[in-house]
């Protein structure tokens, strides 16, 4: 396959695709009021909307299940929280969301956690699609404007993901064109660091009647960073028509573009002792970036969807997607210790690659009610199949370097390595998923309820590593993964269930010997209290859960005695090796409260704990913290003061450990790094001026806590200082 690279810069009429939508708005506005339509009479049937909360939700079964009818831990982020704590990012929303954790090996490699385990879930309209190689986990970049609420099922959730791990699916939905008059709704943000973004997000019928419509999202966004050297400029846009076919028939096609473009990005962190041995204190805008590296990533996606709805309550869904995947980036990183008083000492490391692939899937199901033993119930029932491929080249770089000099004065003016201008292909990936499920919700009385699912998977993966023996990585594994919830209505607003899953997960860490890992095998368990309040306007929900893993993957701590540090990855000396352990336990709870008590109040408040341990008692994972408290909460005061809206909120987690490795004689000695507990306290401001403007200010670790975020290979970093933002916010 021939991969052309991607710019540094994107093509002028892509940069500029989001600022020429904006620019044409108005006169689509002015259009659409020099042409009015005489439309048909439509009947409107009003239903409260409430502000933090869905009335259904299909994430974990792809049932239209209420949460409360849910038998796992669901948090929702809707539009209306997205936009309150101004969350832009996948890495923010997440941030934000009760049990999970995030840490990262350097500004563009982010992993996400939950329970202990990575997050490597990631579905579309409840489709799965492919998450980020490099992590094994989920994009982080990926722009919350193209999508009307993210839906997070904590737990296993083999139902619908098939493989993955017991940590948790996320689920974008994506914005709908279902309006059938015009609406422009735009917003232009400024925040710390130079930070601008402008998003705007119109939709509008295509015919008189509107039997076909459109809707479009572009985002453009400039920003530095409190990093040294750091900016980065994301680009977004989203585009969907629909097309009634018939009266129950409508066909919807679209496209999504993703494109960000970082300049002096790190590779790794930055060292944490000196040459003596003494700890760094650096400022939290250290770096150890060279001004030319880069590492730009680009996603492209078509869809068509067909849906079809029977007279008896019976429908039929298909889905087409094709997503290109492109990559393109130089990368510089310092390893060592600097001696005190010089600076020197730090080994530099180049690295230039281009990477690309293709996501083809087809997903069709069928879903409705029958009934049975003269009661109703409800199944689905689907298949789908997708192909991964994915390419990696490597530029080769000098074999020898230029010293770095004195990192007291580090401005990021290193020299660009000549690197090589022909590639070698290092990477090839092609993996093949095909499966069969269904999921039924038994009603076994008017209280309760049973949902029992099972998946079939055919998995395949052929795996290229150029450091590697050519046999590594093959994977030809066919799970069946089954799937059972009961829920019982013991009182009209509250509801206990119990659910249980197994586990399978292929793993991409890799051992000694540079082979992939065992997959990973286990069994789920959830108990958990489910409850709804004031009509349906508050949900709460308390969760117990525990899984049991086999084939963990853990760091390999035992030493080389060819290098007297522990074992790394063949041909990745930055890579340390890992191996599996058996018998690994996560247990804990997660209490969660959401949704509007009274009028004008909404909240959200998560509480979670677990402990993860292998089979004699030892912790795993201690980079991970074990309590974490995520809350929120916005009011708009009643009456004269009605067009102001107040908020805030606190996230807070328990100290955490990660193992490092400081200078020694003659081998460098593993030692232990403690980060205290991290409180982050967040504000909110909003007022209408008037019906259609208003304006917002956010801000973000007002107590300006420093704090290192921790991972298990000891790339530590810093977390983000104190920041703010307005935004105004304008609707026609």
């Amino acid at each position: 396959m021939d991969f052309a690279p991607l710019p540094r810069r994107a093509p002028r009429a892509r940069r500029l695709l989001s600022t020429a939508l904006l620019a044409a708005l108005p006169a689509a506005a002015t259009a659409q009021e020099a042409e009015p339509a005489t439309l048909p009479a439509v009947e409107v049937k009003a239903e409260a909307t409430q502000p933090y909360i869905v009335k259904e939700t299909g994430a974990a079964t792809r049932l239209p299940l209420s949460l409360r009818e849910t038998p796992q831990s669901v948090t929702v982020f809707t539009r209306q929280r997205l936009e309150d704590q101004n969350l832009q990012s996948m890495r923010e929303v997440l941030d934000n969301t009760p049990g999970i954790y995030s840490y990262a090996y350097d500004t563009e490699r982010v992993v996400f956690t939950v329970r202990g385990f990575v997050i490597d879930n990631l579905l579309y309209d409840n489709i799965p699609a492919s998450t980020v190689f490099s992590t094994g986990s989920i994009d982080e970049t990926i722009d919350t404007a193209m999508y009307e609420r993210i839906e997070i099922v904590r737990g296993a959730t083999g139902l619908l993901s098939g493989a993955g791990n017991p940590a948790a699916a996320v689920n974008l939905v994506r914005k709908r064109a279902d309006s059938r008059s015009f609406d422009l709704s735009s917003s232009f943000t400024a925040g710390s660091w130079n930070d601008y973004r402008a998003v705007a997000d119109l939709s509008t019928p295509l015919t008189a009647d509107g039997s076909v419509r459109a809707r479009a999202v572009g985002v453009y966004q400039g920003r530095d960073s409190y990093r040294d050297l750091y900016t980065s400029e994301n680009q977004a846009f989203y585009a969907t028509v629909a097309a009634d076919l018939g009266p129950e028939t409508v066909l919807t096609l679209g496209y999504d573009y993703l494109e960000t473009q970082p300049q002096a990005n790190t590779w790794g962190s930055f060292p944490l002792f000196y040459s003596d041995g003494t700890r760094t204190d650096w400022r939290r805008s250290v770096t150890t970036a060279a001004n030319w590296s880069f590492w730009n990533k680009r996603t492209e996606t078509l869809l068509a969807e067909l849906e079809h709805r029977f007279g008896n309550g019976w429908s039929l869904n298909s889905t087409l997607t094709h997503r290109d995947l492109g990559s393109d980036l130089a990368l510089f990183y310092m390893e060592g210790y600097p001696d005190p008083t010089t600076g020197q000492g730090l080994t530099p490391y180049a690295y230039r690659s281009r990477e690309g692939g293709q996501m083809n899937s087809l997903d069709l199901f069928a879903k409705g009610p029958f009934e049975l033993f003269g009661r109703k119930h409800e199944v689905i029932v689907g298949a789908n199949h997708s192909r991964l491929k994915l390419d990696g080249y490597e530029f080769a770089a000098p074999a020898v370097l230029p010293d770095t000099g004195n990192f007291f004065e580090w401005d990021g003016s290193y020299p660009e390595p000549v690197f090589s201008t022909t590639a070698d292909r290092i990477t090839g990936i092609t993996t093949d998923q095909t499966a069969l499920y269904a999921a039924y919700r038994f009603s076994l009385a008017d209280t309760l309820k049973l949902i029992a699912g099972l998946r079939h998977t055919r998995w395949d993966t052929d795996y290229f590593d150029v450091y590697s023996d050519a046999d590594a990585f093959v994977y030809k594994e066919h799970p069946t993964t089954p799937y059972a919830g009961l829920v019982y209505d013991f009182l009209p607003q509250w509801s206990a269930f119990a659910s249980y899953t197994e586990i399978f997960k292929p793993q991409n860490k890799l051992d000694r010997n540079g082979s992939f890992l065992d997959p990973t095998t286990g069994q789920s368990v959830e108990l958990g209290i489910k409850g709804e309040h004031f009509g349906g306007r508050l949900n709460t929900a308390l969760t117990l859960f525990d899984t049991r893993q086999d084939n963990v993957a853990t760091l390999d701590e035992e030493i080389d005695p060819n290098t007297g540090s522990p074992y790394t990855v063949p041909g990745r000396p930055l890579t340390q090796a890992s191996v599996n352990v058996d018998g690994a336990r996560s247990r804990g709870f997660e209490l969660e409260i959401s949704g509007q008590p009274i009028q004008g109040w909404n909240l959200s408040l998560g509480w979670s704990n677990f402990s993860l341990e292998d089979a004699d008692g030892n912790g795993l994972n201690r980079y991970v913290p074990r309590t974490m408290v995520r809350s929120f909460t916005s009011w708009t005061p009643q009456g004269v003061w009605s067009k102001l809206t107040l908020g805030g909120g606190v996230n807070w987690q328990s100290r955490s450990k990660a193992t490092v490795y400081a200078p020694g004689t003659p081998d460098p000695v593993a030692t232990e790094w403690e980060q205290s507990p991290v409180t982050l306290v967040s504000l909110l401001a909003r007022y209408e001026v008037t019906e259609d403007f208003s304006v917002q200010l956010n801000g973000n670790n007002l107590l300006d806590c420093k704090y290192y975020v921790l991972d298990e290979y000891g790339n530590l970093y810093f977390g983000t200082p104190s920041s703010g933002s307005v935004t105004l916010n304008l609707r026609f």
